[in-house]
């Protein structure tokens, strides 16, 4: 070969490989690595988008690594920082929609707060209490302000509302922290139909938690698991019912709770067990929107079972999107572990494609409602009467 041939394959080399490594992040040798993507909700550190966490989390969202991002006070500083936030996370992947989620129901719980410059909004047990909320109309014009503030913010999805109930006043997480619309399932199910509607108003989807039933417990979940074999009542599943029988849930939280009727072994809880998932789809609720699990970084499932453990028995179960709060390890590049992770598992069988693919059908369904601005539109709720055994 000739110096100059030799020299002109170095050029030709020289152009092609850039365009190359532009185009590899977003390309996938299998489309099951991109659905897999689409089951990852994770946290991440940092405000600016400078900041190092922040660039490698809009990376895996550009490269399908991740489906979308969980913000926590960490990452609040001001109203016009995290307009900014949420942009530059959005912009870089818009289809399918990213989720650009939090957990803000009001009281303790509100990400968003007067101390990052944003609003107060009162708790949902302060909502349940106040004879001025008895009416819908007014809680749901209360909580159109609250979607109205995300939906400004640059969010898509609010983990709540919660639909708990408060059938034990020393409840360490849902009492305590007046996280309970109340004891009574009716007043429950109404305020949260309020909180909902407002949100679709808003084009946020919303995700009803802590199933089967976080209120009547004893142990705070964040703290270790929650066993709620002696205290936990039948009436704790009516306001699942009855959101589902009128189309109102987008997605369902899985609680790390233990019940023997919603778990697959001794000790093991309900969000990491098929049971659980089963009798959400059975006939008694029908439900067949998105699972997604409570933070799997939570004691209540990290206590007993490593990372890969947690991922493996939650997708195997039926829960859709895993959730990764990342609040303690703050690892940037947490999304793409988990999505390592999960691939490899694909890979050698412990979790079957047919499950990736189910997961991913309902991911995108609710993402192509979010896109077209139609969360009131075909929910793909099965009726309760006529629900899957």
């Amino acid at each position: 070969m000739t110096k100059t041939l030799f020299a002109a394959c170095l050029m030709l080399l020289g152009a092609v490989a850039p365009l190359q490594a532009l185009s590899a992040p977003e390309e996938h040798a299998d489309p099951i690595e991109e659905m897999i993507g689409q089951m990852i909700l994770a946290g991440f550190p940092g405000q600016r988008p400078q900041d190092p966490g922040v660039v490698a989390t809009r990376e895996q969202l550009a490269q399908g690594l991740i489906g979308g991002v969980v913000l926590y006070p960490e990452n609040i500083r001001s109203p016009e920082q995290l307009k900014a936030l949420t942009a530059y996370l959005r912009e870089e992947r818009a289809s399918p929609v990213p989720f650009i989620a939090v957990d803000q129901e009001g009281g303790i719980v509100q990400r968003l707060s007067p101390l990052n410059g944003h609003k107060a909004y009162p708790s949902a047990q302060s909502v349940g209490k106040n004879p001025s909320f008895a009416e819908p109309e007014a809680a749901r014009a209360l909580y159109a302000d609250l979607a109205k503030e995300l939906a400004e913010a640059g969010f898509n999805f609010n983990l709540g509302p919660v639909v708990d109930l408060e059938l034990n006043p020393d409840n360490p997480v849902i009492a305590a922290r007046k996280r309970s619309f109340g004891a009574d399932a009716r007043t429950v199910t109404m305020l949260a139909r309020a909180f909902i509607l407002a949100h679709r108003e808003a084009n946020i989807a919303t995700v009803a938690k802590h199933f089967p039933g976080h209120g009547s417990s004893k142990v705070d979940s964040h703290k270790g698991l929650a066993d709620v074999t002696e205290t936990w009542r039948n009436v704790e599943l009516e306001p699942y019912r009855l959101l589902v029988k009128d189309g109102l849930l987008d997605a369902i939280m899985l609680g790390h709770l233990y019940h023997p009727g919603f778990s697959d072994a001794d000790k093991l809880p309900a969000s990491l067990s098929a049971k659980a998932v089963r009798f959400l789809r059975g006939r008694k609720i029908g439900f067949d929107g998105v699972v997604v699990s409570d933070d799997l970084e939570m004691l209540g499932v990290a206590e007993d079972y490593s990372l890969d453990e947690r991922l493996v028995k939650a997708i195997n179960s039926g829960t859709d999107i895993v959730l990764v709060a990342n609040v303690e390890s703050q690892d940037p590049e947490l999304g793409r572990k988990v999505h390592a992770i999960i691939t490899e598992a694909v890979r050698d069988g412990r979790i079957s494609r047919a499950r990736i693919e189910q997961a991913y059908k309902r991911i995108i369904q609710l993402k192509r409602r979010l896109a077209e601005k139609n969360l009131a539109g075909d929910t793909g709720v099965v009726p309760a009467q006529a629900g899957i055994q």
